[in-house]
């Protein structure tokens, strides 16, 4: 409790070419629908048909009874909560809270400075949590306030959000409003890290205040996380708040864990459904540089560093070294609705799979990634960002250089492919790396993982929240308010004693 303290590089330019590769970590991800929703939209559940025998079988089944909306969101509805919600989000996005992959350490590197102005405006904007919550930072701002539950066998709820956003210093005038304004214009909230992810942190803030002012004493502890360094890894906010919530409540110690991700609330094949993903992809950096002898423009050789470089980068691009896959399928919709060659999956006792994965592929580039591992060049000399990747494509990633370095008389990491080579390609790997998450649970029989118990899940409808990590990044601000609503009743049905985490 108390008040908040507060704290007071150039890119490196060179001939590397960073590529990103994504590997999927799951073949493919339960489409769950829930019964009651914030959104106040009617749902129905339909059994599923089991690729495996054809027979039906309950796959992200609803519980029964449906839950009812709590008294808590009844004043979601007024226009002046409307409109102070939207004034909270704005003035969040005012403090430029932007990360940067070179970030040096919190103690000497001035970009962390928005940090503490925008801890200050969180002290000042929800004075009750700060009254009721213990508050621990770690990692120099990322924030931990925890509301203690009246029963202490029941594990923690864990809801978590990330102060920074991307960094918008390029293309200004291509944006309607400055991205640092936080301009409030018809029905729209403009502003980086309007939609990624301060309106998930304002979101469950404001709900947790308006419950707090309510009344509502958690039975349940309720934890809320936000780490400071969410797009550049998270290895000072989120490595730290999971060494800080490991050593108080044990590995095995958090009953659920909900983050921002997902495809949000989508109207498909005459149902809604909510769009949560159970895992997350892993990724890697591979570095590449090609090294050969130098020479005057007015007589150049043959080939130059530059053009192989850019072979190298069209033999990845243009690979189809991965294949989009899925092992099952589910079906939660109006069979009428349902196209044809879904409808033959699910009743098939022995699917082609390969082609209904490329059929899926093929409906919208977001569903090709869901399926599979992507590929894309990222920097080149220099740049702002760098997006992350995975690291069991290493091989595949030699294999498709390999050629090149042969038909150019190039050795491959020091390996010589002829006897007079002229040069080098280097391919290393950078430290940063990570493997795919486990599968979360998505039945309701499903063993719960605990700390494993992850959903991403940001609560929007699609087209409600746009241009993430683009120019004119907004939302909608009944869909900021729908966030707010959604928050505050997974609160609510959370601290059910009953329910088992």
């Amino acid at each position: 409790m108390g008040r908040l303290p507060l704290h007071n590089s150039p890119n490196k330019s060179s001939s590397v070419y960073s590529f990103t590769w994504k590997l999927l970590a799951i073949a493919a991800t339960c489409l769950a629908l829930y019964t009651w929703s914030p959104f106040n939209d009617c749902h129905r559940s339909i059994s599923r048909v089991s690729l495996e025998t054809g027979a039906y079988e309950d796959i992200c089944s609803q519980p029964e009874p449906a839950a009812s909306q709590s008294n808590f969101s009844k004043a979601y509805s007024t226009p002046e909560f409307l409109e102070e919600s939207a004034k909270r989000l704005s003035g969040a996005i005012k403090i430029p809270t932007m990360t940067y992959d070179d970030m040096g350490p919190v103690e000497t590197d001035e970009r962390w400075a928005p940090f503490a102005d925008f801890h200050e405006y969180l002290f000042e904007t929800y004075p009750v949590i700060h009254k009721a919550a213990n508050l621990t930072i770690v990692g120099g701002y990322s924030l931990i306030y925890t509301f203690k539950g009246s029963d202490s066998s029941l594990k923690p709820l864990l809801l978590t959000a990330h102060q920074d956003v991307v960094p918008a210093v390029t293309s200004l005038d291509r944006w309607t409003y400055p991205p640092f304004d936080g301009v409030i214009d018809g029905g729209w909230i403009y502003g980086r890290g309007s939609s990624d992810c301060k309106n998930n942190l304002i979101a469950l803030m404001t709900a947790v205040e308006h419950m707090l002012n309510s009344g509502w004493k958690p039975t349940r502890t309720l934890i809320l996380a936000f780490g400071q360094d969410e797009e550049i890894s998270g290895f000072s906010g989120a490595v730290n708040i999971d060494k800080h919530l490991k050593g108080v409540y044990g590995k095995n110690g958090i009953g659920m864990i909900v983050d921002e991700g997902g495809m949000g609330l989508d109207k498909q094949y005459g149902v809604q459904v909510a769009l949560p993903a159970i895992a997350e992809k892993g990724y890697t950096n591979a570095i590449i540089e090609v090294d050969m002898l130098g020479g005057h423009s007015s007589v150049p050789s043959r080939y130059t560093t530059i053009g192989i470089l850019s072979k190298i980068v069209s033999a990845i691009e243009d690979s189809n070294a991965f294949q989009p896959r899925v092992e099952k399928s589910t079906q939660h919709g109006d069979k009428s609705e349902v196209p044809d060659w879904i409808k033959q999956t699910i009743s098939s006792n022995n699917p082609d799979l390969k082609a209904v994965a490329e059929k899926f592929a093929q409906t919208t580039p977001q569903n090709r990634y869901m399926v599979q591992t992507s590929k894309a060049a990222t920097l080149f000399n220099a740049g702002i960002k760098v997006m992350r990747p995975l690291e069991e494509v290493q091989n595949t990633y030699l294999n498709l250089i390999e050629p090149i370095a042969q038909a150019y008389s190039l050795r491959l990491n020091g390996t010589s492919f002829s006897e007079s080579p002229i040069g080098n390609v280097s391919v290393t790997w950078a430290e940063e790396s990570s493997d795919p998450t486990p599968i979360s649970p998505f039945t309701l029989a499903s063993p719960a993982w605990v700390s494993e118990n992850i959903y991403r899940w940001s609560p929007a409808r699609v087209g409600s929240r746009l241009n993430v990590h683009t120019v004119d990044e907004k939302i909608m601000t009944s869909g900021h308010v729908d966030g707010i609503r959604f928050f505050t009743e997974l609160i609510v049905q959370a601290d059910d004693k009953s329910l088992e985490l």
